[in-house]
């Protein structure tokens, strides 16, 4: 299949590509365990690289990496690289931490506006669950409960183009109305959610992963399909992803391996680069 990139796409997917392996360097050398995940490892597997018409990365890392990270990425990073999330930075918007290269601006085009911010890539931390299946259900939507007030505090970041059934539409522009934003605390509730989710042992646990991703509920997946770690080719160089890749993207997508055919792809356009 044929997919005609843009050149805005073209250059953010370098400039992304670049970052990963500028992670994966960082990662490595200080042990700390990764691997790609969704649309990233399905690039990776599929496409040897990013999927020709996405525009973002996504790095998963169990919350024990994850939070050595946090408390190196000051000394591990270079100058040109910041590491935020919602502890860092009270106007940060999402509960994941995002890594910025400060040298590419750009323009972010989720949510109602259009903000100027940095190249990026998101790294989600990866919990456990609990391993019986009805406390495992109850403890998945008590967390996208609070999801879901994080996300009426911080109402001006919903992306009002996604595909949503008709009474989640309904809901949300109620919603707008209250102007939830005005009365809910975003942070106080990410830092709950932060306190449920470390709770978890991730250790002990059959089904991880990170309820605040895109995907909500079908984040959750067998630990098992992490297994050792693998590594794929993504562009010119080696990145980490579930061993068992094919139970993984089973889980995410089905046949995932079928192509869209051309009518069905739209380009992403999360983000587009501020040229100088």
């Amino acid at each position: 299949m044929d997919f005609d990139r843009s050149d805005h796409l073209i250059k953010l997917q370098q400039v992304d590509t670049e970052m990963l392996k500028y992670l994966v360097n960082i990662f490595d050398k200080h042990q700390i365990n990764y691997f790609l995940i969704a649309g990233s490892l399905l690039g990776a597997v599929r496409h040897q690289g990013f999927i020709p018409w996405d525009d973002d990365l996504d790095i998963g890392l169990p919350r024990q990496d994850y939070e050595k990270f946090l408390h190196h990425k000051d000394e591990w990073l270079s100058a040109n690289y910041v590491a935020n999330n919602f502890k860092t930075d009270v106007k940060y918007k999402y509960y994941i931490t995002r890594v910025y290269n400060k040298s590419i601006r750009v323009r972010e085009l989720r949510g109602s506006g259009e903000e100027i911010t940095f190249a990026s890539i998101d790294l989600f931390p990866i919990d456990g669950t609990p391993n019986n299946k009805i406390l495992r259900k109850i403890f998945i939507n008590k967390i996208l409960f609070y999801r879901m007030l994080a996300s009426l505090a911080n109402y001006k970041n919903i992306d009002q183009h996604r595909m949503r059934v008709g009474l989640e539409r309904f809901f949300i522009k109620i919603m707008g109305f209250f102007k939830t934003d005005k009365w809910l605390n975003k942070n106080k509730i990410y830092e709950h959610i932060d306190k449920l989710l470390k709770n978890q042992n991730y250790d002990n646990s059959l089904y991880v992963g990170s309820l605040m991703g895109a995907y909500r509920g079908k984040e959750i997946f067998e630990k098992s399909f992490i297994g050792k770690r693998s590594q794929y080719l993504f562009s010119n160089f080696k990145v980490y992803g579930p061993e068992d890749y094919d139970g993984y993207l089973n889980h995410m997508y089905g046949e995932y391996m079928k192509l869209p055919n051309i009518d069905q792809i739209e380009e992403k356009k999360h983000f587009e680069i501020i040229e100088d």
